[in-house]
């Protein structure tokens, strides 16, 4: 199976460039405007696609006032409401806000979708047409959310940030052969730290799921580390997207701004670039300039017919045009067959294994030698 993805006609595999999600998720504070205005700013740095979040917070937050609960208050600034549940239902659009949103990106040739959080929500998704689902990694181990998602027949895209492999390995048995999906290296940790990136996972996922796009979705303050994702073998990745970072809000402080993601689409498009063929061989466009920069040999004295050649024979020189100095080793303890000019250039059919070989320097393996002809 290829691993490829495909999301509103654009293609997502390895040979294709990068597909760019910016995170809106929240970000615009329920004020539709701004969530246009991140659209227009996240299309012209080149981001691929823009990503909201969607919940109907009663059917999320257990009624408990613990930490995730919908009834747990604390004195955070930058949420809506002391109460959590309250603060998520006023970051909430209308069913005619969502419609307004998603036909306005539409017409700004914009893919966008969202992360549904809940059952009701993946259901007001798939019926407002988005072209793929986002799941969390809060809902990466509710299979039975996964599979209701996966019932639309709509590409997935999976974060995993707080999973063990057997988790990942269940999401992978759930979804192979039922549906398009990507997996998602993660850390559920609100800005992410360097040191729980763990972009290594990205090639444990590239070898243990060899029919899956892989990709990074961070929380990290630097898109530096997707880069390295990049090179690594990600081919899509997600960063939190905002206007402004001192816009109120939990996520905006350590969300990328346009200029950000400006420099992060265009890093990326580089290391694609610069990443070329896994085969070593010479580029077409290096070959005037190794030829410059590379050695032959010279005579370094002149030589007499059958005179036995030594080291004392042979200069290395630039440019590389004539028998390479590898060859040296071969030449030594052979003879020339006539006699050649200090100064002038080597030629292999001048010398008695060259002869025997017809003047083909690639014919003898290195180490053989003739004394006599």
């Amino acid at each position: 199976m290829a691993r490829e993805l495909i999301i509103n006609g654009r293609r997502i595999a390895q040979s294709e460039s990068v597909f760019g999600i910016a995170e809106i998720g929240h970000n615009h504070g329920a004020d539709i405007q701004k969530a246009k205005a991140m659209v227009n700013t996240a299309k012209a740095a080149g981001a691929s696609a823009v990503k909201f979040q969607t919940r109907h917070p009663k059917e999320v937050y257990a009624m408990q006032d613990v930490p995730g609960g919908y009834l747990y208050k604390a004195d955070n600034l930058q949420w809506m409401d002391s109460e959590y549940g309250t603060h998520r239902e006023k970051l909430e659009f209308s069913q005619e806000r969502w419609e307004e949103l998603f036909k306005y990106c539409r017409g700004k040739d914009m893919i966008a979708f969202s992360t549904p959080l809940d059952f009701s929500s993946a259901d007001q998704l798939n019926d407002l047409g988005v072209p793929a689902f986002k799941i969390a990694s809060g809902d990466a181990t509710n299979i039975p959310l996964i599979q209701h998602v996966s019932n639309f027949n709509k590409p997935m895209i999976i974060s995993t940030g707080g999973l063990g492999i057997e988790d990942v390995d269940r999401i992978h048995d759930t979804l192979s052969g039922h549906a398009q999906f990507a997996l998602l290296q993660c850390s559920c940790i609100y800005p992410a730290p360097d040191d729980v990136m763990n972009l290594n996972v990205i090639s444990t996922y590239m070898e243990r799921y060899p029919d899956v796009v892989v990709g990074l979705s961070t929380h990290n303050r630097s898109w530096q580390p997707t880069v390295a994702a990049v090179a690594m073998g990600a081919r899509i990745f997600e960063h939190h997207y905002t206007n402004n970072k001192s816009w109120k809000g939990t996520d905006n402080h350590f969300s990328l701004d346009p200029g950000e993601m400006r420099a992060l689409v265009d890093a990326c498009a580089t290391v694609q670039t610069s990443l070329g063929s896994r085969t070593k061989a010479q580029d077409p466009k290096e070959a005037s300039y190794t030829t410059e920069r590379q050695k032959k040999l010279v005579w370094a004295r002149s030589a007499s017919e059958k005179e036995v050649l030594t080291r004392d024979h042979f200069s290395i020189l630039s440019p590389g045009d004539g028998v390479p100095p590898y060859k040296m080793a071969e030449l030594i303890g052979s003879s020339v067959i006539k006699d050649v000019q200090h100064g002038t250039d080597v030629v292999w059919a001048d010398t008695l294994i060259g002869y025997l070989q017809g003047g083909n320097e690639q014919a003898v393996p290195i180490g053989k030698k003739a004394d006599t002809y």
